[in-house]
């Protein structure tokens, strides 16, 4: 049985025009990288944003959790990671219990493209979805 976490993992390059921003502008460029880290996965996001000033974050999860505590302070006290019926790589941001972010990772073009939905959950209940396409590094 082949690990279903393996074809994610690489290094990915956005396709701004493939890809929808409902909320913010469009960054200039971007990249993605998932790694296996010795506690779970590792997902760095760089980007230019439209400004011009150069971002970056990363976070690690541990795959089938759906409750991991989060010890640094912020927006989010807990991570959720799995894989949903699909394959879809899900992670989900909590705070007091409620999802307040979700992302959705898809591979299509065999394994040559990944779609990234990212739904945020604004305190004022609606919710907007980026839909980031990015293509695999070579």
């Amino acid at each position: 049985m082949s690990d279903p976490i393996a074809p994610f993992l690489g290094a990915w390059i956005l396709d701004i025009e493939a890809s929808d921003f409902e909320q913010g502008e469009p960054p200039l460029s971007g990249s993605y990288r998932i790694e296996a880290a010795d506690f779970g996965l590792t997902f760095h996001m760089r980007w230019i944003d439209a400004n011009g000033k150069e971002e970056a974050v990363s976070f690690t999860g541990m795959p089938g959790t759906r409750d991991e505590r989060l010890k640094q302070s912020g927006l989010a006290d807990a991570l959720a990671l799995y894989l949903e019926t699909g394959g879809g790589l899900v992670s989900e941001a909590r705070r007091e219990g409620k999802v307040i972010m979700r992302a959705v990772r898809r591979l299509a073009d065999n394994g040559a493209t990944l779609i990234i939905e990212q739904t945020v959950h604004l305190p004022d209940d609606t919710s907007t979805t980026n839909t980031m396409v990015y293509r695999r590094a070579q």
